[in-house]
């Protein structure tokens, strides 16, 4: 199959996911996280990340944050979250609403 062969070469410019993790569930506004704010949480997550597979943050190149009904989108609090977990300014970010 000459379609499934093209789509199985390697190049350059793949799009590679090293790592997925995602953060401990407690109950809502109760649970032992109550006073945890979401850019905590999600700067643990991002650090634990990259540090997990040895990546130097400056080669991250993309990122990607799916979250459920943040205040203005999230993309402030993602951003944040990825500043304080040592990703550099200049990494496209992006926030997801389900």
């Amino acid at each position: 199959m000459p379609g499934k062969a093209a789509l199985l070469q390697k190049h350059d410019d793949d799009v590679v996911i090293v790592s997925a993790l995602r953060t401990a569930i407690t109950r809502g506004k109760k649970g032992g996280f109550k006073d945890t704010q979401p850019e905590e949480f999600l700067a643990a997550v991002l650090k634990a990340v990259y540090t997990s597979v040895k990546l130097d943050p400056k080669y991250i190149g993309d990122i990607a944050v799916g979250n459920v009904l943040p205040a203005g989108g999230g993309a402030a609090a993602a951003r944040m979250a990825a500043l304080y977990a040592g990703i550099p300014h200049t990494t496209p970010l992006v926030t997801l609403n389900r």
